[in-house]
């Protein structure tokens, strides 16, 4: 298998939106660091076969060691009008005073317009960095090709 850059996100957390605390909140029931956290937001993709406009919210675990198990799920609405929703599940670590986050993701498509239904059979492979000042996510998605 190789990998094929398919498209670059690059995000943020909706401040202004309907979630308070900067676009995301994390809720800890139990008085320790584990729980469950909730945001909201809007960017770009851009690549040579994928670019347009994104919505997506975020549904994380946090685990007891502080390590983030993103669940995220999207909508992209490409520059021709397409519809493509999008999932991307994995892990974030944050350096020690966490002013950036790395993220390795596993991510699918899936989209009923013919021009993108190629998408629908590739399971994609992604990195990510979040730097929370100011607020901005990039992340790389590759294709996983089986030759």
């Amino acid at each position: 298998m190789r990998l094929e850059e398919l498209c670059v996100f690059e995000w943020q957390y909706d401040e202004d939106g309907r979630v308070p605390d900067g676009g995301f909140v994390l809720i800890r029931p139990y008085g320790g660091e584990e729980g469950s956290g909730y945001g909201e937001g809007h960017g770009a993709v851009s690549g040579e076969r994928l670019s347009g406009n994104v919505v997506w919210s975020n549904h994380p675990r946090r685990r007891s060691d502080a390590r983030m198990l993103p669940d995220v799920h999207g909508l992209i609405v490409t520059h021709d009008q397409a519809r493509i929703v999008f999932e991307l599940r994995g892990r974030t670590v944050f350096n020690d005073d966490r002013s950036r986050g790395g993220q390795t993701l596993i991510g699918s498509f899936e989209s009923d317009d013919e021009r993108y239904a190629w998408l629908n059979d590739v399971v994609c492979i992604a990195e990510g960095t979040i730097l929370p000042e100011p607020n901005r996510i990039e992340i790389h998605v590759y294709a996983g090709i089986n030759e």
